[in-house]
């Protein structure tokens, strides 16, 4: 009698599947969405108050534009500087504008003054110019009378000022150093005469860069009369 056929064994049941994992959550954008603006306080009003009013004081525009007179007074300034350029583009933006004429005659004038002492000055400059060199070559050729001349002609001509004082104490030492060189001569020959007046000559300049060599001359002075006096004493006779 056949066996009856072995039941089927049911499948083991199949194991829970794993939960899928959630995707992970992106990052918000930083500053996607601006956070609400704190309100403006008060104290930061009267802050930028206080700053615009400081731009204004230090940027406001210039005051009012000077006035005729005070243009006219700042082109003569200009005139009496010697810039005769700058003070007659003045005088010609004055009659652009045509300011009143006794500005404009005022002005005038003061230009032409300035324009003649200006030019005077320049020929002063000039001529000084021209003095050194010459005064210069004089002193330097031993001939320090010629120097005294020309140093004469120009304060005649020009004045003196402090310039030509000091040049004239240049001449001057040169003038009382060839007196006491004469001086100097006399000595050597023990002429007393020579010697004294070439002494007084030198002393007339009142040179103190000289007193020393002039006080050692004076010395030696002295010393020659000394031995003329001895040199005039009679010798008494032999016997007396």
């Amino acid at each position: 009698m056949p066996q009856p056929a072995p039941k089927p064994v049911p499948p083991a049941p199949a194991a829970p599947a794993a939960p899928a994992k959630a995707a992970p959550a992106k990052p918000a954008v930083k500053g996607s969405v601006p956070p609400p603006r704190p309100p403006v306080r008060l104290r930061t009003w009267i802050a930028a108050a206080v700053v615009l009013t400081g731009i204004w004081f230090f940027n406001k525009p210039a005051d009012k534009p000077a006035s005729v007179a005070e243009q006219v007074e700042a082109a003569t300034a200009l005139a009496a500087q010697c810039d005769l350029d700058g003070a007659r583009s003045a005088l010609a933006v004055l009659k652009s504008a045509k300011a009143p004429a006794a500005q404009i005659k005022r002005l005038q004038a003061n230009i032409t003054k300035s324009a003649a002492a200006c030019d005077r000055q320049q020929q002063r400059a000039q001529a000084w110019t021209a003095l050194q060199d010459s005064v210069n070559q004089a002193l330097d050729a031993g001939k320090p009378d010629l120097a005294a001349t020309r140093l004469a002609v120009y304060v005649k001509r020009w004045g003196d000022d402090p310039d030509t004082l000091e040049l004239d104490a240049k001449v001057k030492v040169a003038l009382a150093s060839a007196q006491l060189d004469l001086a100097d001569a006399c000595l050597a020959r023990s002429d007393r005469v020579c010697l004294e007046n070439s002494l007084i000559a030198a002393e007339r300049y009142k040179r103190p860069e000289l007193a020393a060599r002039t006080q050692t001359l004076r010395t030696a002075l002295s010393q020659l009369l000394e031995r003329s006096l001895l040199d005039a004493v009679p010798v008494p006779a032999a016997g007396q």
